[in-house]
């Protein structure tokens, strides 16, 4: 087994072809050169960009280094969250780290934005070592950051070991040194990547050199690069990287082990356990809540009931029939929130800003968006469609206002949030690309609203919302922007008089107009953080 792995980025255990297209296609139209079709630009992805620039559009070396900055320009505030992570790639992590070795980046991207993406996708904790570029031009070729990789796990491994392989820091080192990929005090080691430019990087000190066909390598390219072994799959990089590698002996000619007849149907019966473990990941918050919102809302309904029935407090419970309602309303959403909170604080959702977006900005954002969907409804008649709306909206502006701003705008969003966005969008971003999992979390949210008039706004402001997730990283702003516009919402729509004055078309365009330059604003601040 190896003792350590070195992983590429890009095209490897990240898909991150949306955010480096559109962010080269944004460089060349600095430059005077449109490119629509962005499958073309697919070859930036893994090579140093200054040489691609070079290479697929005849730039001189100046022009290229231009043409970089402009990349990062689009790339650093925007480009670099368009990106996924690939299925299974968490879990093969976990499984190899488990087995105690060792675990590297070695990425052509600058590593600062290296890191970032790490974070952003909680894939860092997996690594003991992130090597990428430098901002500064530095560590260009694939070979140079192999090398400066096996330098760091050298440093970190002679802290562990004392009786260890030395590694001298010289370039004229023999042929014979290097095939026998003792370059670390680590042992023995692998490079993983979906380019030919990986494979190279690896076989240059001796590594093991193994490709992944789920990149954006051309056919035949990791073959013609002399790649060791080619991974069809994740499940198969990690039987080749756990069972069925690299024997321990020297020279030993690594071999393709490909399950084959009875092996195969084995591993189709895996990918489908997979399949129902992730959906029961995803949905296990879902579930809990459910469970443990209801279970405490019929506890405290039986309570009610049996005090009515021993004639406790009788009258004052009939007279007060809407704040104890709100009342039990909230303790279910506790008891509920409560269950949940173990597996939220496991996720180690993020309370700090990355960018500088301000609470104002977004509020005004939530704030005339939810208003403005519900006078766009109202104009549209959308409410008449469904009786279950008029049910929960005449009980809803039954209670009194104090415990409505409590319910509506500090327990439900805390609970809420928590729930769709603090689990189930962040699981799903685990196994599904940004869009899919929006799209599907917000639509979620609206159901579980329980009739098709808020199953519709809340798709609509589940989607703001998460958007403006994306955008800062922090939880705090998913809460205040739920909290902000149920808030708004309520008390402006609280009496009837109040809400048929706001209800015209031109006040409906204003805050749409409103929520739209609220979004120009938010992104304009992101692209100078």
């Amino acid at each position: 087994m190896f003792q350590y792995v070195l992983f590429d980025l890009d095209g490897t255990l990240t898909d991150p072809k949306e955010g480096i297209t559109k962010s080269v296609q944004f460089a060349l139209l600095q430059q005077g050169i449109h490119e629509k079709k962005l499958d073309k630009l697919e070859p930036f992805i893994g090579p140093p960009l200054k040489y691609s620039f070079m290479e697929f559009y005849r730039m001189s070396e100046e022009e290229a280094v231009i043409a970089v900055g402009d990349y990062r320009k689009r790339f650093a505030p925007i480009g670099i969250f368009e990106n996924k992570v690939y299925p299974g790639i968490p879990e093969l992590l976990v499984k190899l780290k488990e087995a105690g070795i060792k675990l590297a980046v070695a990425s052509s991207k600058p590593e600062p934005f290296v890191n970032r993406i790490l974070e952003h996708f909680s894939l860092d904790r997996y690594f003991d070592v992130v090597v990428g570029s430098g901002l500064d031009g530095s560590l260009e070729s694939k070979e140079e950051v192999v090398e400066e990789a096996l330098h760091r796990l050298d440093e970190l491994c002679r802290k562990d070991k004392s009786d260890v392989l030395h590694y001298e820091d010289d370039r004229d080192e023999t042929d014979l040194d290097r095939e026998a990929g003792d370059m670390a005090a680590c042992g023995r080691g692998a490079m993983i990547g979906d380019r030919k430019f990986d494979i190279s990087g690896g076989k240059e000190f001796g590594l093991t050199a193994i490709g992944v066909a789920w990149g954006y390598a051309d056919k035949g390219e990791l073959e013609a690069a002399g790649a060791d072994y080619i991974a069809k799959n994740v499940k198969q990089l990690e039987r080749y990287l756990l069972d069925s590698g690299y024997s321990g002996k020297k020279g030993e000619e690594c071999k393709q082990k490909v399950p084959q007849g009875k092996n195969e149907k084995k591993e189709d019966e895996k990918e489908m356990k997979s399949g129902f473990l992730k959906t029961w990941d995803m949905l296990l918050p879902f579930l809990l809540y459910y469970i443990g919102s209801n279970a405490c809302y019929i506890v405290l309904i039986t309570m009610l009931q049996l005090l009515s029935r021993w004639g406790i407090a009788f009258g004052w419970l009939q007279g007060n029939a809407a704040a104890v309602n709100s009342m039990v309303r909230i303790f279910a959403m506790l008891g509920g929130g409560a269950i949940l909170f173990p597996l939220y604080r496991k996720e180690k959702t993020s309370w700090q800003a990355k960018t500088g977006a301000s609470f104002l900005t977004m509020g005004i954002l939530a704030g005339s968006a939810a208003l403005g969907i519900n006078i766009l409804f109202g104009l549209l008649q959308i409410m008449s469609v469904s009786r279950e709306y008029e049910q929960v909206s005449e009980v809803q502006y039954q209670i009194p206002l104090l415990y409505g701003i409590l319910l509506y705008g500090l327990i439900s969003p805390l609970a809420e949030e928590m729930l769709f966005r603090g689990l189930l969008y962040n699981r799903m971003k685990k196994y599904f690309p940004v869009m899919t999992s929006a799209i599907v979390s917000s639509l979620l949210f609206g159901v579980y609203h329980g009739n098709v008039v808020q199953a519709l706004y809340g798709l609509i402001l589940g989607l703001v919302i998460v958007y403006c997730y994306e955008v800062t990283g922090n939880f705090k702003i998913p809460v205040f922007v739920h909290s902000t516009a149920n808030i708004i919402v309520f008390v402006l729509t609280y009496h009837r008089d109040m809400s048929e004055a706001l209800g015209t078309p031109v006040n409906c365009a204003v805050l749409l107009a409103v929520s739209v330059f609220s979004i120009i604003n938010i992104q304009r601040r992101r692209a100078f953080t």
